[in-house]
């Protein structure tokens, strides 16, 4: 069987990808190829569906690959395109066209569905668990989460029925004896919301178990946690066994602005002065790297609120690996979108800003 698998629009935090690849990886007779007119199966993995020129372009891309689908070739597609809107009618005409097009529509948190089609034999009696281990040479990534169960207003998928799913904690113990065993050091703990695993499940946060555990363990070293969120760790107090962990050398987050006025219209649940005081109370001990967004641009930003977030983001320096500086892309899908709008100029204006004031103080940046 030949199989094509098209690019990945999710972002980081989506296993699809992975899911798909290790799943099929080592099936008999499947034949990963670069071309979608030899393929008998082709995998449109990563769907996104942030904004209406997303959608578009995507809709334009798979069209693309499908037209060069050869006779009795079979479609696969699942990522975000899959889940409902709280508006039903807003992506009604997508929905159509891909029922139309698409042979076989799985839902993202249905990846097993995809495989036993393919391959039923193998997969007959594997029921589906939330979550994902994948681990290669001295790197893995587990996919503790999916969903989010805040509404920040710039959010893309806010207005996607995507509610909080949660793996279930002996499964998480289960990935994390499978990646020591594997002698895996670094590792990659992943979720749309990572600080919210088990409010679905349980009532309550998960995560400080799930690091008091990593830490008993001989061959991880490294471990990252992506996804994170700071009102949710803020709120239920993670510090602590953040400060006392060793393992914990990086946290991949958001700040989106060092403005409390901002930080409000962004219903981001914290103050600047919550998240410093975190901040430097889990540095106390052992030392943790910070990768940070920031929003430039944000709706009603102020050139004095730019200065503002600088002078935070200088004061976290010295945790500071790496800052993505994302210019605010506008949506009608969300609720930031009713705020006073700035114009495209002023958007990139406090993009050069932020990257040129980093690039001043040496700190690693990326701009989106």
């Amino acid at each position: 069987m030949k199989v094509f698998i098209a690019d990945s629009y999710s972002c980081g935090v989506n296993s699809e990808l992975y899911e798909i690849e290790f799943g099929l990886h080592e099936m008999p007779d499947c034949e990963f190829i670069s071309k979608p007119e030899e393929a008998d199966v082709i995998i449109f993995p990563g769907t996104c569906c942030c904004h209406e020129e997303r959608i578009l372009y995507l809709l334009n891309y798979i069209s693309s690959i499908l037209d060069r689908k050869k006779e009795g070739a079979k479609s696969y597609l699942t990522g975000c395109m899959t889940h409902e809107f709280i508006d039903d009618k807003k992506l009604s005409n997508v929905k159509g066209w891909l029922k139309k097009n698409i042979d076989v529509i799985v839902p993202s948190d249905k990846i097993i569905d995809l495989l036993k089609d393919l391959y039923y034999e193998q997969y007959k009696d594997v029921e589906y668990e939330n979550g994902f281990a994948y681990s290669i040479d001295n790197n893995a990534d587990i996919f503790l989460s999916r969903g989010c169960l805040n509404q920040c207003s710039f959010c893309k998928t806010s207005f996607l029925k995507m509610p909080l799913v949660s793996m279930d904690m002996a499964k998480i113990k289960e990935c994390i004896d499978f990646v020591d065993e594997n002698k895996a050091e670094n590792l990659d703990l992943k979720g749309m919301n990572i600080c919210q695993l088990g409010l679905d499940t349980t009532g309550q946060y998960l995560l400080p178990e799930v690091i008091e555990y990593v830490e008993k363990k001989e061959n991880i070293k490294n471990v990252t946690l992506v996804g994170f969120a700071y009102a949710d760790a803020i709120r239920s107090e993670f510090q602590y066994v953040l400060r006392k962990s060793k393992k914990v050398t990086n946290i991949v987050g958001s700040l989106e602005s060092g403005d409390n006025r901002l930080l409000s219209l962004m219903h981001k649940g914290y103050y600047i002065e919550s998240l410093l005081d975190f901040v430097h109370f889990i540095n106390q001990e052992y030392k943790k790297m910070l990768d940070i967004n920031i929003i430039a641009g944000f709706p009603t930003e102020t050139l004095d609120e730019v200065k503002k977030t600088m002078m935070v983001l200088k004061e976290l320096k010295d945790y500071l690996g790496l800052v993505n500086v994302c210019k605010y892309s506008d949506s009608t899908f969300v609720a930031s979108h009713n705020l006073e709008q700035l114009p495209k100029e002023k958007i990139e204006e406090h993009a050069r800003i932020y990257s040129k004031f980093l690039k001043h103080e040496g700190i690693p940046t990326v701009l989106i």
